[in-house]
């Protein structure tokens, strides 16, 4: 388990942009064309992914339109802090929840490595719950800062978001993994 009271393999940064830069990627997540999930109605969480996204009902990828220009100096930032380049980050996903959004307990599919979050609005807190153990920690996101869930984090601790309080932003980047990769290539959108 960890000594430092976060799961082996979150790694965490603070103020990694500044509150104008904040404004500024709220607005552009905003002005994204932000959709409700089928898979989870009722829930006021609405996304929009650039990229690569996994298709859950087809258990696939679909190809999604490029990353805007506007987020692209945050991939930056993004693969630096994972210690990946740019071109490694294969999905770009917004995220605003509203008051009452949840993130129910999971891991994230096994077609994805990195997992490098931004938050942005209103500071969360990421509850991580380790299913061998059953040991529970809770992690602060406030605004501004980034995470990385590599290791254990990433593979064998489920995280999950309580109820929001108030409207909070997130720019989640996400890497292939091996198996990704591979089914990637057999995917009839890939080029």
């Amino acid at each position: 388990m960890s000594s430092t009271g976060l799961p082996p393999g979150l790694k965490l940064a603070y103020e990694v942009i500044s509150p104008a830069e904040e404004a500024t990627l709220v607005a552009l997540i905003e002005a994204a064309d932000l959709t409700c999930s089928a898979y989870d109605p009722g829930n006021p969480r609405a996304s929009a992914s650039f990229g690569w996204k996994y298709d859950f009902a087809n258990d696939g990828f679909v190809r999604c339109v490029a990353m805007p220009e506007g987020f692209r100096a945050l991939a930056e930032t993004a693969a630096t802090f994972a210690g990946l380049v740019s071109d490694d980050l294969a999905e770009c996903l917004l995220n605003r929840y509203a008051p009452g959004a949840v993130i129910q307990p999971h891991c994230d599919k096994p077609v994805w490595e990195h997992v490098v979050g931004v938050s942005l609005g209103a500071p969360a807190t990421m509850l991580f719950s380790h299913p061998d153990s059953g040991e529970e920690l809770a992690v602060v996101l406030p605004p501004r800062s980034i995470y990385l869930l590599a290791g254990e984090a990433r593979h064998v601790w489920r995280h999950a978001l309580p109820p929001m309080r108030d409207t909070r932003h997130s720019i989640t980047f996400r890497s292939l993994s091996a198996e990704g990769l591979r089914r990637l290539e057999t995917c009839p959108n890939a080029i």
